[in-house]
Order: structure tokens, then sequence, then C-alpha cells
């Protein structure tokens, strides 16, 4: 009787289940980082405090070539380097951020587009052979749209 009773669940559970098939979505997520208005923005921004930080590193090199006594120069490679690990800390610090700010994103718009589209599972466009619905489009859209911004 127990068998009959656990064969019964077993094949309910089956065909139930397939009943309930899952809808897979696919995003190119190279393709949504290139359409993404906002990570052109972040990129330049990045791009300005790395710019800076090199242009303080040959500002103080043409400062250190004027320095005559040894004393002099020790102390201002001290300060120079003090204040250089500082400002690349800061830029990482930005860097991670900024990206990590995109990231969410990013991932906030797939969600969003996935619930919306009644999608259960979305994975990277890469990964899929065969199959999936494309989402692609419509996330660069939600991240493009003005109410995400």
């Amino acid at each position: 009787m127990k068998k009959i009773l656990c064969l019964s669940v077993l094949t309910a559970s089956f065909l139930f289940g397939s009943a309930m098939a899952e809808v897979v979505g696919v995003v190119d997520f190279d393709r949504v980082v290139d359409n993404y208005s906002r990570v052109k923005s972040v990129s330049d921004e990045i791009s300005d405090k790395f710019a800076e930080i090199q242009r303080y590193s040959l500002d103080k090199e043409r400062e250190y070539k004027k320095l005559s006594t040894p004393i002099e120069r020790k102390n201002f490679e001290d300060n120079v380097s003090k204040e250089m690990n500082r400002k690349q800390e800061a830029y990482l610090k930005l860097k991670e951020r900024k990206e990590a700010e995109i990231d969410t994103a990013i991932k906030n718009a797939v969600k969003q587009v996935a619930m919306s589209n009644q999608i259960d599972t979305v994975v990277e466009k890469s990964v899929v052979f065969f199959g999936g619905v494309d989402i692609t489009d419509k996330v660069i859209k939600a991240l493009n749209s003005p109410a995400s911004k």
C-alpha cells in the first residue's frame, strides 16, 4: 500500500512539475554594458580620477628634480609617497563603488524585466547553446529609461 501511495505522489509531482515548465531568460551582459548610458559617464569619471593621479605624479617628479639636498629629497619622497598612497586608495575605492553601482543597477533591471515578463530564471546568453527568451533589449531599455536614473 505504501509503495502505491509513494508511486502516486511521484507521478503526480512529475505531471504537475512538467505542466508548470520554467521559463528561462537570457541576457547578453556585454551588450547590456556597452549600451547602458551610465557606463560611459562612470568610465569617464574613473578615467579622470586616474589622470589626476598621473598629473600629480608628473608634477611631483618635476618638483623633486629641483631639490638639491638629500634631506629635502628624503622628506619630499616621504610626503609624496603618503599622498600618492592616499590618492591611489581613493581611486580604487571610487572605482570599486562605481562598478558595484553599475552591477547592482544591471541586476535590478534584469530582475525587473524577468518579473514583468514572467521569467523564472535568467542566465548569461553565452552559456546557452539553444533556447531561452532573450531579454537583453528590454534590460537595456529599462536601464536607459528616465525612471531608472
